[in-house]
């Protein structure tokens, strides 16, 4: 059964995008990438990253499962599990780690005049930072759209790599998430769809296969 790992058209820019994060976090004290993005929060990047982050919510799965329809059933339930495990995963973590919301970190030192913010766009507040949601639900659906698409054509990878790490990007764009929480929320997005595809080697999906062809007259 064909990884993630061998698709370089995905995984190159991923692997880009976690190395610049990475960096950015080590040499930039925490909640500064926040402010180092004040000067670039005007058209048409606001809009740009307004739709961007939509594509981290649940419409996202539903457009793709209908698509998929079309294709291989089984598909449509790989992209439906990669979902709906991502929620309670999310949910967990953000209780346990209780990571202040951006607007509330600044907020509680005096500094929430510094930040430009997205007009539009309701920040949200409290505790849920890390890990980013929408992020991880961005990476989960984009990671399994390219395990789907790897025999027919490899190159929709980078497509899919570019549109995770743009919702990701636009989580601190919009001023709702940290560097730490879409680094985080990337990397469980990726674990999660890589371990929902080798269900495909349970005898449920095995018969989902057969099903498959009957679907499509082979």
């Amino acid at each position: 059964m064909k990884s993630i790992w061998s698709n370089g058209w995905f995984l190159i820019p991923v692997l880009m995008f976690f190395n610049a994060g990475l960096a950015l976090a080590f040499f930039t004290p925490y909640g500064d990438e926040i402010l180092l993005l004040n000067g670039f929060r005007f058209e048409p990047f606001n809009s740009i990253f307004r739709f961007m982050t939509m594509l981290g919510e649940i419409q996202a799965f539903v457009v793709a499962g209908v698509l998929a329809l079309f294709w291989r059933f089984r598909y449509t339930l790989l992209i439906a599990l990669s979902g709906l495990v991502t929620i309670p995963i999310v949910y967990v973590i953000k209780d346990a780690f209780g990571a202040d919301r951006p607007i509330t970190f600044f907020r509680n030192r005096g500094l929430a005049d510094f930040v430009v913010t997205v007009p539009g766009v309701e920040l949200n507040m409290g505790q849920t930072s890390f890990p980013s949601g929408h992020t991880m639900a961005a990476f989960a659906l984009f990671t399994m759209l390219t395990l789907i698409t790897i025999d027919s054509n490899r190159r929709w990878g980078l497509v899919f790599a570019v549109l995770a790490v743009l919702v990701g990007v636009s989580r601190v764009f919009l001023v709702q998430h940290f560097l730490a929480d879409i680094l985080a929320g990337a990397l469980l997005g990726i674990i999660v769809s890589c371990l929902i595809w080798q269900l495909q080697r349970a005898p449920f999906f095995q018969q989902m296969k057969w099903l498959d062809g009957r679907l499509m007259g082979q």
